[in-house]
């Protein structure tokens, strides 16, 4: 079936190229049309992929604040034990939350390979550019990162006047506030607190 309709594919790709420019800016403009399309496409991707896991996201961000501000509050009432076991947990959930966003990332980037393979069939071996005063030559990979650096910067920018995408950055605005706010390590220079019972040191893994 996709022998059938690269052709199709092909010529939609190979047509931006083929405009009434320059070579070199005729290159330019089709290898930027081409990085929006990955950059629209990853976004979409990674926000589908966001709002289908959202509440494992959020619980994670819950778990790794609620560890955070219980070692925080154990320091304050020099509970070493319950600092301790708060601390390793909100380090495990860090790390849980670190590489999810990685992963989450990753997936915005899944056309970039796609698009690179068949910008190697239609331009590998020409020389798009050669840096002045040396013989070394720059091709379509060049031309392409370059461009897609750019234009996902600018997208960036844009976001937020895409009601889509300005819609799931709002989602993620009201998951991060139902995580809770993390107590900042600066607050330990306040004014000490009496030793109580600030530090539910007990059963922190059961309830992690």
């Amino acid at each position: 079936m996709f022998e059938s309709i690269y052709p199709l594919i092909d010529s939609m790709l190979i047509a931006p190229y083929r405009i009434g420019l320059p070579t070199v800016a005729a290159f330019w403009f089709g290898t930027a049309l081409m990085a929006l399309w990955c950059t629209i496409a990853g976004e979409l991707s990674m926000s589908l992929i966001y709002i289908w896991n959202r509440e494992y996201y959020t619980d994670l961000n819950r778990k790794m604040t609620r560890m955070h501000n219980i070692s925080v509050e154990a320091v304050r009432h020099k509970e070493k034990d319950t600092f301790k076991s708060a601390n390793k947990w909100a380090n495990e959930y860090f790390g849980k939350v670190f590489f999810s966003h990685a992963a989450l990332f990753a997936v915005s980037l899944w056309p970039v390979p796609f698009a690179m393979g068949w910008m190697q069939s239609r331009f590998a071996g020409i020389d798009i550019h050669t840096v002045p005063f040396t013989k070394f030559s720059l091709g379509y990979s060049f031309v392409f990162i370059s461009a897609y650096i750019i234009v996902r910067y600018g997208f960036s920018k844009l976001r937020s006047y895409i009601p889509v995408l300005k819609k799931i950055d709002d989602l993620r605005a009201e998951d991060a506030q139902k995580a809770g706010e993390m107590t900042s390590w600066n607050e330990l220079a306040q004014a000490p607190v009496a030793k109580g019972t600030a530090a539910t040191g007990a059963g922190l893994e059961s309830k992690a």
